[in-house]
This record gives structure tokens, C-alpha cells and sequence, in this order.
């Protein structure tokens, strides 16, 4: 039966284009700056265990799943079939027991490759959704890696260097919690870092 909620949550899939994402220690202002720019007409939504008290009419408030503030953003992400956008560098740190595959490197990313990688973590969960969801009922946790860490590549054009910082991270919320049993919780998440103090430049 069609419902309200319905419609929502499909309008919702379709225009939030990122679930952002801060531990609670970071100065983000930055960043934030940087994303009003950008998402002039696109919505980027955050969870409500967030302590968000700037003034955005593009940011959606998002209603809690869970009480954990890592686990409840990635799971935001899966059921909005979008991205995670983790600001700082220093917030992956929270996120860390859910990240499966990563892509380190030393670039430091300028404005128009930051824009342009922001969209391939876009297509990156529509292009595995299904079949990451596949491997969860499954409890394939070695699928979902290998699955992940074949996505890494889609992201050549960024150099590698194990001895560089995290800009792509992808997330398994089962990593976190076996508990989750809906499945359109179960996707894994693409992240990306948005540190502009690790950019090159920025406008």
C-alpha cells in the first residue's frame, strides 16, 4: 500500500546525494562552507545523534535508527542508497572497526577532484547495493571485502601510497553489528574524506 513515509523515503533516495558525517572534536566549518557551495540544489542529510546546530536549509535532519552515532550515520547511508561524506580526517577514527577496504594516498586533492570523486561514491553503492545486500544475509563478511576492495577501482585516477592518508574508505555496518536484520540496513557504504586542510586548493 502507497503511504506517505513511502513517498518520502523515495524522494529522499533520490535527491540526498551524501549522509555527512563529524566525530565531535573537529572544527568542520570549513567543510560545511565548502558543501553549501556545492550542494546548492542537492540535499546531503545527517543523523539526529549528530550535534548539529548550524543553520542549513539543505542539510535533512534524519530521525535516529540506532543510539550510536558511527553505526546510526552508515546505516543512514545504506537506506538512502548514498554516501557517506566524513568530515576531517580525524573523524574516520570513530569509523574505523567498519572499514573493510581503503584507498590511501599523499595527493592532496584540489577543488574540481574532490567534486569529482564526491559523484563516483555516489554511483559506487547503486553499482554493489544488491549484491552487498546478497552477501550480508549471508553473513559473507570475506565476500563483502573482496566486493569492496574490487570497487577501490573505480578511483584510478587518485595515486596509491600505503604510506599517505585514507580519502576513500568503504563501511560494513556488520562489522559493527550482527544485529541488523532489515535488510535495506546492510549495504555496504562508500565514504569519502573531505579534509580541506588536506586539499590543494579549494573554492
Amino acid at each position: 500500500m502507497w503511504t506517505d513515509n513511502a513517498a518520502r523515503h523515495f524522494y529522499l533516495i533520490k535527491n540526498i546525494r551524501g549522509i555527512i558525517y563529524f566525530s565531535e572534536d573537529v572544527n568542520i566549518e570549513q567543510e560545511i562552507s565548502w558543501l553549501k557551495r556545492k550542494f546548492k540544489y542537492r540535499e546531503l542529510g545527517a543523523s539526529e545523534t549528530l550535534s548539529i546546530s548550524l543553520m542549513w536549509r539543505k542539510l535533512m535532519i534524519l530521525p535516529k535508527i540506532v543510539e550510536s552515532r558511527e553505526l546510526d550515520s552508515i546505516l543512514q547511508a545504506s537506506k538512502f542508497l548514498c554516501p557517506l561524506i566524513v568530515l576531517k580526517e580525524k573523524s574516520l577514527g570513530g569509523l574505523e572497526k567498519a572499514v573493510t577496504a581503503r584507498l590511501r594516498t599523499k595527493d592532496k586533492l584540489g577543488d574540481k577532484d574532490l567534486k569529482f570523486n564526491i559523484r563516483l561514491v555516489n554511483y559506487a553503492i547503486t553499482d554493489f547495493y544488491l549484491k552487498s545486500i546478497e552477501l550480508a544475509k549471508t553473513l559473507d563478511i570475506e565476500g563483502r571485502k573482496k566486493l569492496a576492495e574490487r570497487d577501490l577501482k573505480r578511483f584510478w585516477r587518485i595515486k596509491p601510497n600505503e604510506e599517505g592518508k585514507t580519502i576513500i574508505a568503504y563501511l560494513d555496518p556488520l562489522l559493527i553489528s550482527r544485529d541488523i536484520s532489515d535488510p535495506i540496513y546492510m549495504s555496504l557504504v562508500p565514504s569519502i574524506i573531505l579534509d580541506l586542510s588536506a586539499s590543494e586548493k579549494y573554492e
